[in-house]
């Protein structure tokens, strides 16, 4: 991709341009295999990146369904009656934690209060999240280039709900989030600080997530074990040469700050890779930008000699290319926290590993002049 691709002109080539990745593909999470017969066991899982990363374990011994649908932002996507009973008719049910997509806790809920035999998995179990940012507009300094290759260590973070009520101005936004009472990104439980939930964009902390995932299927599916824990060790292995080919391409970056015309969803991937990351709103999507806030953004661009702006795929862009209209900033670059799956995603048989490279690194060697 060229640093001076458009957004919009990224997008519309999507859905022609195959991928090149290396270190392998994770599997597509529609359904991760063929009827095997009645033994196999159905997976259900409420978010893009669980079901990706679930369906990168189970191969070919069990079925996995991401419930979101195509095209629908998985934090604010609310499921019919026909979608919960899904949920709960399968076998395992994959979730975030309590607290990030409310429909989820209502299922976890629902099995836990009644007769179902589903077995809950919380993916974020063990992950070492990081702080919700203060401000919600910036992550700067404290650049994390040691984190842990094994942060799973089993311990259970429970999450309240912390209620915002956001008015949303943008007429233009391509998703209504329908957050009402939730605000799902910023999570706080009991004594807990607020964390942010996007820990997988992070590929180590995603690895933690896999080996959760495998744990939980090879006990309650016995018989294929072995097959869960050999698949996780491959997928962790390609989340592994994912983050090491993040760290190489960004290493010798000649810029240090990226702008974000949107939530500050981005946290983890800056103090990951050792860049600041500047954001137009605060952690919650349904956030709308101030007059304040563009002013901002605007002595940022200036400040840093930006030459682009990065705008979240799936959210509107009218701010990204107001600032690009308004500053010295040349283009509108996609960036994307994976809410979901762009239909030209799934075309391209684009999984997690194969966004994060052709998205979100691309656009961030552009950006950071790497």
């Amino acid at each position: 991709m060229t640093a001076d691709l458009t957004r919009r002109q990224w997008i519309g080539t999507l859905g022609t341009t195959a991928a090149a990745v290396t270190g392998g593909c994770l599997d597509q999470t529609e359904a991760s295999s063929s009827a095997n017969g009645n033994d196999e066991i159905t997976v259900a899982a409420s978010f893009f990146v669980l079901g990706d990363l679930a369906a990168s374990v189970a191969g070919d011994v069990a079925t996995v369904e991401t419930l979101v649908p195509v095209g629908q932002h998985g934090h604010g996507w609310q499921p019919g009656p026909d979608v919960m009973a899904r949920a709960i008719e399968a076998d395992v049910f994959v979730y975030m934690a309590q607290g990030f997509q409310p429909w989820a806790d209502d299922v976890v809920e629902n099995v836990r209060d009644g007769d179902s035999e589903t077995v809950l998995v919380e993916a974020r179990q063990g992950v070492d999240l990081l702080p919700a940012p203060g401000d919600g507009h910036s992550h700067e300094g404290d650049h994390d280039h040691g984190t842990s290759e094994d942060d799973h260590d089993g311990h259970e973070i429970e999450t309240d709900h912390d209620e915002h009520q956001n008015e949303i101005h943008d007429d233009d936004h391509q998703n209504e989030h329908q957050s009402e009472e939730h605000d799902s990104h910023s999570e706080a439980g009991g004594d807990h600080e607020a964390v942010d939930p996007h820990f997988w964009l992070d590929p180590r902390r995603a690895a933690t997530a896999v080996e959760t995932i495998s744990e939980r299927l090879a006990a309650i599916d016995e018989a294929n074990a072995n097959h869960y824990t050999d698949a996780a060790a491959s997928t962790r292995e390609r989340l592994l040469e994912l983050d090491a080919r993040f760290e190489s391409t960004l290493a010798n970056a000649s810029r240090g700050t990226v702008l974000v015309a949107g939530h500050n969803a981005f946290q983890y991937l800056g103090k990951r890779y050792g860049f600041d990351i500047v954001s137009l709103t605060g952690l919650s999507p349904d956030d709308s930008p101030t007059s304040d806030d563009l002013r901002r953004a605007q002595a940022v661009v200036e400040e840093h000699g930006l030459d682009h702006v990065l705008a979240p795929v799936m959210e509107s862009d009218r701010a990204a290319e107001g600032i690009v209209a308004d500053t010295a900033a040349e283009t509108v670059l996609p960036v994307t926290a994976l809410p979901g799956r762009h239909e030209s995603w799934v075309e391209n048989e684009w999984g997690y590993e194969q966004i994060m490279t052709e998205v979100n690194l691309a656009t961030l060697e552009a950006a950071l002049d790497a």
